[in-house]
């Protein structure tokens, strides 16, 4: 590959963006040197003999860097510089040499659309307000063989001035002094894209939940029945509990004072078969031959908390029906038995259409048992009815504990 070649690619690359302006100056002139040493040193090979500049030692060789860059010379320059036409070659003056060396062949006019011999040595002047710092600062003088071959022309192609003023006519170079963003290369130039994407996608994010949110809040106010209902004061009296059903019947007035004969406790058990316990009922025989008519807890709690006398009515036939009368020494204790009694009813569920106030009744569907107290006395009342008779057992218990209210009406109704 030629240095001319060579010389073609960089600007490409250049072009192109893929070598910064940097090392595109490096390459340039390390090309340009290589180009220099690979000619021979006689004038006559190639390359016409370049004039001593004035006031210089003879044989002396030119100062190969030219003098340092002046932003206000080259702003001068600038303005001098005439317009070229589109399609032709400007002609580069030497800025060491302000004229031509004697012994040196002018260059020929060429037309629009040819290509003019440049001399190496010779710096191009700024364009359009393009410094030309990196031109004068890099370019070593050469001398100028007649026999090489012809060279297009720095910055023939390059953009006008409509580019902003850089040669390869892309925006890679800003034309505003200081801004370095163009020097990024390689991953540095997504860097800034990536962060702008990645914020972009968390202010839409942020923007879309907070959307939501203000429509959640209008869908909740707007709404028919969505107001918040105000809650009434907290009452700071107690209020009493709301019952779950109608209250008991009442049942029959009580009596000043408990019947002094425990026959008259007891109404007569209905019609039937008598039981062999019906009388009275005293503690001996209650921990004796008797002891089945109540139960372990009953009759236990009945003769350990003094228990004075008591009476039975019963049948066992056609359906059987006990009626119990138990003294105690006083009403409380009579109301203690009595709830010994109810407690002791496992298994049964009450029945509240029977039941009245103080007098609870309990059943299985086939027996049918209730207790009350009346003063010092705890009564008992049972009917219960063969297998599949429920209803005559029902009939029944319901007739005689109506009469036994009315015989002995309770005096403890909770």
């Amino acid at each position: 590959m030629t240095w001319q070649d060579e010389l073609q690619h960089l600007d490409a690359e250049l072009a192109a963006g893929r070598i910064s302006a940097e090392e595109y100056r490096q390459r340039r002139d390390a090309a340009l040197g290589r180009a220099q040493s690979e000619q021979p040193g006689s004038p006559s090979a190639g390359f016409p003999q370049q004039g001593q500049p004035g006031g210089g030692y003879p044989g002396q060789q030119p100062n190969p860097f030219p003098p340092a860059f002046n932003w206000g010379e080259a702003a001068q320059q600038g303005n001098q510089q005439p317009p070229a036409p589109d399609n032709s070659t400007q002609v580069v003056q030497n800025p060491v040499a302000g004229q031509q060396p004697p012994g040196q062949p002018a260059a020929p006019n060429d037309q629009s659309d040819s290509t003019q011999v440049v001399n190496l040595n010779q710096v191009s002047p700024p364009q359009q307000g393009w410094p030309a710092q990196g031109w004068q600062a890099q370019q070593p003088p050469q001398p100028q063989q007649q026999g090489w071959p012809d060279q297009p022309a720095w910055g023939q192609n390059w953009g006008t001035a409509a580019d902003g003023g850089t040669p390869w006519g892309d925006s890679d170079l800003p034309p505003e002094h200081g801004d370095t963003s163009w020097m990024r290369q390689g991953p540095e130039v997504f860097e800034g894209a990536g962060k702008s994407r990645k914020g972009l996608i968390i202010g839409l994010s942020v923007g879309g939940v907070v959307l939501l949110g203000l429509i959640a809040a209008g869908v909740f106010y707007f709404l028919p029945g969505s107001q918040p209902r105000a809650q009434p004061p907290a009452s700071t009296s107690t209020q009493p509990p709301t019952p779950t059903s109608d209250p008991l019947p009442e049942p029959p007035p009580a009596e000043p004072a408990p019947p002094v004969d425990p026959a008259k406790v007891l109404v007569p058990a209905p019609e039937g078969q008598p039981s062999t316990f019906t009388g009275p009922l005293p503690p001996a025989e209650l921990r004796g031959k008797k002891s089945g008519l109540l139960t372990g807890s009953v009759r236990e709690f009945a003769l350990g908390n003094g228990m004075v006398d008591g009476w039975f009515n019963g049948t066992i036939a056609p359906q059987k029906t006990s009626l119990i009368a138990v003294r105690m020494p006083n009403q409380q204790a009579a109301k203690e038995l009595t709830r010994t009694y109810l407690d002791s009813q496992t298994g049964l569920s009450t029945v509240e259409e029977l039941s009245y106030q103080g007098v609870e009744v309990v059943s299985t569907g086939r027996v049918f048992r209730t207790a009350y107290t009346s003063h010092g006395w705890t009564i008992i009342v049972t009917a219960r009815a063969p297998e599949g008779q429920d209803q005559t057992a029902k009939s029944r218990f319901q007739d005689v504990l109506t009469q036994q209210l009315a015989q002995t009406p309770p005096t403890v109704r909770e």
